[in-house]
């Protein structure tokens, strides 16, 4: 998974994605106006050209990424102007004002944050946060984790471990948490560690790995932390002697040692050739690309070159029709690059319909050599099909087109106003309306139990209801069953063939329904259960 700068995919209304296409539209101008400035010196295409258009493209590329920060920031400063961002519990409805526009800045920041991530030049990134309203410093190390690009403050030499999650806002059942999360100078955070709204940490602390902070929680200085929900487990201690430590840690009777019988594989053919593998994944990725490219190259040598980049350059003329094609090139490239993930969603719908009509029922199944590892194979085949398409989509500018690709292949069944964030997908799951699956989150449909060569593969889809919640970093194990309106908190699992009710909140591993004593603790007060 991608990490960096993040902001949530909940679209409120759909009319936000007029303000979005608006925002590309206008960040693009910048670097079409200093191509066609680079074009209008080299108009024989000379070898000069050719050596020189690498840079001059990379240049255009963060001149469209700074263009898309800057007008972003004017946007959020208009907008913020009639509503003024705000902590606060509020209704997960679009009759909110607050959760609208909380959803508003994030389709405002998804486009230059998208940007961003692409070139994974951290200092890129750290830009993104202080224009966009994040205090922090170059001096931090941010870009291994997902942050949030509002309420959040950081001081300075702070470190965050990969796959961690800085987060100022939280879904819980139908309330929306927004706080401002404080991290001060000298903190590390371990790798998939969790930072929950309106924590507090002081400077010096370390929060060990695969830790969670409770909503508003105080961490001291100079401590260490860990457990979920965190608790302090000792002071920092100067490291005086390296050679002891490295000793300490290197030394060969802490190696553990293995049996190298232990770690032999018997190999099988596979029922279904390796070939096909390619062929499918040539099909959907590389075909996929055909008719766009196609279109790409009329646009560019029939339009594009002709009618604008051949034209001496002046600015002057940007105030006749040329003008139209400048406004109008974003959008015929986002266009094509919509046109480029509608065939791999198609492409893929093929092969998926005739490896499910092939696979496997859900079931379990032992995947020793025998008939059923053959059926197995299909569902191996089918989980490397959803692969890409998934990828494409999620990763896209436009997350938001991931329930509809999944519908449209067959493999899953998704509600209205369901939101995926950043997360895993896997087929057979079904949700139902208004659910929200958070940044890491995982829910599963199989599972590998027992020992290699002897082991059994569990194989059943999840069934989630209306208005139900899985917050970062939670999971759900095959054959979960989740009644209406019901939450997952973070780092909070269930186990295979779990049960969840209506309308309770969970937590811990495996999950329990929470009292309202508890669900007071884990929230920091801020969430009143009715």
């Amino acid at each position: 998974m991608r990490i960096g700068p993040r902001t949530t995919n909940t679209l409120a209304k759909k009319r936000y994605l007029i303000l979005y296409f608006i925002l590309i539209t206008l960040s693009a101008q910048p670097p079409i106006l200093w191509i066609w400035f680079f074009w209008h010196f080299f108009p024989s295409l000379n070898l000069t050209f050719y050596i020189l258009f690498p840079f001059v493209f990379f240049l255009g590329i963060l001149l469209l990424i700074i263009s898309s920060i800057v007008i972003a920031k004017i946007f959020l400063i208009f907008i913020n102007i009639f509503h003024k961002p705000k902590e606060g519990v509020f209704l997960r409805h679009k009759n909110d004002k607050d959760f609208c526009y909380w959803s508003l800045r994030s389709v405002i920041k998804k486009w230059p944050i998208w940007l961003a991530r692409q070139l994974s030049l951290p200092f890129l990134e750290i830009l993104v946060f202080k224009i966009l309203g994040v205090k922090t410093s170059f001096s931090n190390s941010l870009y291994e984790g997902w942050i949030d690009c509002e309420f959040v403050e950081f001081g300075k030499n702070v470190k965050i471990g990969q796959g961690s999650l800085i987060t100022s806002n939280i879904i819980i059942k139908d309330k929306l948490i927004i706080k401002k999360v404080t991290i001060q100078d000298n903190v590390i955070i371990g790798a998939h560690a969790v930072v929950l709204p309106g924590t507090k940490i002081d400077a010096d602390t370390i929060l060990d790995a695969i830790s969670m902070t409770n909503i508003n929680q105080h961490l001291e200085g100079n401590s260490i932390y860990h457990g979920s929900p965190a608790k302090k487990i000792k002071n920092p201690f100067k490291i005086i002697d390296k050679t002891t430590l490295e000793e300490a840690i290197f030394k060969e009777n802490n190696i553990e040692k293995y049996n190298p019988e232990d770690l032999k594989v018997e190999g099988k053919e596979l029922s279904i050739p390796f070939h096909f593998y390619i062929i499918a994944g040539w099909i959907i990725i590389g075909c996929s690309f055909i008719m766009p490219g196609f279109l790409f190259f009329l646009f560019t040598f029939g339009i594009l070159i002709p009618d604008l980049f051949s034209i001496t350059f002046s600015l002057s003329i940007l105030l006749n029709l040329k003008t139209i094609i400048m406004l109008l090139t974003p959008l015929v490239l986002a266009g094509l690059y919509l046109l480029h993930l509608f065939f791999v969603a198609l492409f893929t719908r093929w092969f998926y319909k005739l490896a499910d009509k092939r696979g496997p029922a859900q079931g379990i199944f032992d995947r020793k050599l025998s008939e059923a590892s053959k059926v197995l194979d299909y569902y191996h085949f089918r989980s490397f099909l959803l692969k890409y398409p998934v990828f494409a989509f999620v990763r896209s500018p436009f997350p938001w087109l991931v329930n509809w690709e999944l519908k449209f292949i067959g493999s899953n069944k998704i509600g209205k106003g369901t939101v995926f964030e950043d997360t895993f997908f896997h087929s057979h799951n079904n949700f139902g309306d208004n659910c929200y699956i958070g940044t890491y989150a995982h829910i599963t449909n199989h599972l590998v139990d027992g020992v290699y060569g002897e082991e059994n593969l569990t194989f059943f889809g999840a069934q989630i209801g209306n208005n139900c919640i899985f917050s970062s970093s939670s999971g759900a194990l095959p054959g979960t069953e989740m009644g209406d309106n019901s939450t997952i908190l973070p780092m909070s699992a269930t186990i295979k063939y779990d049960k969840l009710g209506e309308s309770g909140i969970y937590a811990h591993f495996p999950a329990k329904k929470l009292s309202k004593e508890e669900i007071k603790e884990i929230t920091g007060g801020e969430y009143i259960e009715e």
